[in-house]
């Protein structure tokens, strides 16, 4: 087996940019050229103060359509939506103020203080530490009332019994309202600007199933936790020397993205193990990417090794349902609709039974939002919402195949911002 630093470079010189998905055969293995999305150089991979200026005026247009007067926001996502402020979320609150006019404001822990200093929101208070001599997210209303919103309409998000206790212990005399829609459907429809982020995230997540399957082909037996180190260690070195800033890069602990294979790849969420990869096993290989906060998803499914009958048929009802989602990821669509055309596609080959999940999900500053490809959403889809496109069947006595896909909703049909190839043709490893 190579070590870490040969298959790097190994990887490395294979991994080419052509401006087509296309494929080459030398030997054993077969060569994948991705189109990547590359950003002009000396740009940025974050969004930009100016765009955060607009989007509080956006979020203050929708204020004025509820009578707010502000609105404070404690989720760390929406935080990060609306001012930019980028931060490591922990038990200490951390809140932004949008008042209906003007620029908003940051209530954080005092160890944010010389970093807040950084960023374009320039009007901030903190608090020493948590928990304090005072609730912390009374101590935030208490300061907003301070700043004379204590008798006016304040939106929140979604909040807990205990969490509103303790907003009006801070502010008595205002009224405290549930605004979590107009932050919530704002997220929902992207700008070009969100979308070119997300299509320069691809190009890793791309990148690092590409680096999986150059690892599988070229070391053969290897165990899962093997397959995610090596993935892990060449989008991490890539991501590094490539990004123009870095704000967020999404590798889970351990190494990061599922690698199941054999009958364990019929576990959608599989936890690695370290049995070995053998001829005639399906290997699923799922990873995400982030870049400048947005996520996307990347995973293929494989055959090692020529592919039986079986197999085949597995593998087609997959791809049909996954094919009919992208192409019906179309405005005016019903997002439950479009998940029961797609796994149709699967109940119609006869795998109705293997069917264990949803067809999809938004996905955008989290991995998983609003709204979703599933029974019981009925939300017509808007253009340049986004969302993740992964039907998947599974048979616990073989294994199983899913693709992911992370598509635009666009007028005529979905727009798949991947590159990397989903035929079955492309989809077999010789070990």
């Amino acid at each position: 087996m190579q070590n870490r630093r040969q298959f790097l470079e190994t990887l490395g010189s294979m991994a080419a940019v052509s401006t087509a998905a296309g494929a080459s055969s030398f030997g054993n293995v077969r060569q994948l050229r991705l189109f990547a999305f590359l950003p002009p150089a000396n740009t940025h991979d974050r969004l930009q103060p100016e765009w955060y200026r607009r989007k509080i005026k956006q979020v203050q247009d929708r204020m004025k359509e509820h009578k707010l007067d502000a609105m404070v926001l404690l989720n760390a996502t929406n935080v990060i939506y609306t001012t930019g402020y980028f931060h490591l979320p922990t038990e200490r609150p951390l809140a932004a103020l949008i008042p209906a006019n003007g620029d908003p404001a940051l209530f954080i822990p005092g160890l944010e203080e010389d970093q807040v200093k950084l960023w374009w929101v320039k009007d901030y208070e903190s608090y020493f530490d948590y928990p304090g001599p005072v609730n912390r997210v009374q101590w935030i209303f208490q300061r907003a009332a301070k700043r004379g919103f204590g008798g006016g309409r304040i939106g929140v998000e979604e909040p807990t019994p205990s969490r509103l206790k303790h907003m009006t212990q801070g502010a008595p005399r205002a009224r405290i309202v549930d605004a979590s829609e107009i932050i919530e459907q704002l997220r929902w429809i992207k700008d070009e600007d969100e979308i070119d982020l997300m299509r320069r995230a691809m190009y890793f997540a791309d990148f690092t199933v590409k680096a999986g399957r150059e690892f599988v082909q070229q070391n053969g037996t290897v165990s899962e936790d093997q397959i995610l180190k090596a993935s892990a260690d060449a989008v991490a070195d890539k991501m590094s020397k490539e990004l123009n800033d870095v704000v967020g890069i999404g590798i889970d602990a351990p190494f990061g993205g599922l690698v199941p294979f054999g009958k364990r790849s019929a576990f959608p969420h599989a936890i690695p193990s370290k049995d070995r990869l053998k001829s005639g096993d399906a290997l699923i290989l799922s990873f995400g990417a982030q870049v400048g906060g947005y996520t996307v998803e990347c995973e293929r499914s494989f055959c090692i090794g020529k592919p039986n009958d079986y197999a085949k048929r597995l593998f087609d009802a997959m791809l049909a349902a996954h094919d009919s989602a992208a192409e019906n990821l179309k405005q005016g669509a019903v997002a439950e609709e479009v998940d029961k055309k797609s796994l149709d596609q699967i109940r119609k080959a006869g795998f109705g039974k293997f069917l264990k999940h949803r067809t999809g999900h938004g996905i955008g500053l989290e991995a998983h939002e609003s709204p979703w490809i599933a029974e019981g959403d009925r939300t017509v889809l808007q253009e340049s919402m986004t969302f993740s496109c992964e039907p998947g069947v599974y048979d616990p006595d073989w294994g199983g195949f899913r693709h992911s896909d992370t598509v635009v909703v666009r007028k005529d049909k979905g727009e798949i911002i991947n590159t990397y190839p989903t035929r079955l043709e492309d989809m077999v490893i010789e070990i």
